[in-house]
């Protein structure tokens, strides 16, 4: 509620008007800094590094948690059918313990190694069209 000495803000119409398709060329899509030229073939090369690195994520998770399921549903069999011991401890609860970790690190490290192999075509084909640009 106002008082009739306030003075109110005054509205201000914004409104949109279309550039130029010079402009629209010039300007950037969030990948380069404001102003610099923008190259089709690197946001290809990035789109396409995005996919594969998403890929790569989605196998790593669903073998890793395939993996996971055979080796509790290996536990659980063990568990309720022979359960030998070893140096007097159940092997099911040796496997609970331990196996887990060896399975962590197998996928961790082709995660790595096969994340790193991707960066490293991307730079590759990155390179090769900075190359043929300067020419």
């Amino acid at each position: 509620m106002s008082r009739p000495g306030d003075e109110r803000a005054r509205r201000v119409r914004v409104s949109f008007e279309p550039s130029s398709p010079a402009a629209d060329a010039a300007r950037t899509l969030g990948i380069a800094l404001p102003g610099a030229p923008v190259r089709e073939a690197d946001t290809v090369f990035l789109n396409d590094l995005m996919r594969a690195q998403l890929r790569l994520a989605g196998a790593c998770l669903i073998g890793f948690v395939l993996m996971s399921l055979v080796l509790t549903a290996a536990i659980m069999i063990i568990a309720n059918t022979t359960d030998p011991a070893v140096f007097g401890v159940p092997l099911s609860w040796l496997l609970q313990a331990y196996a887990y970790y060896p399975i962590i690190l197998v996928f961790s490290v082709v995660f790595a190694r096969s994340a790193a192999r991707n960066e490293r075509r991307f730079r590759a084909l990155a390179e090769d069209e900075n190359d043929r640009t300067m020419r």
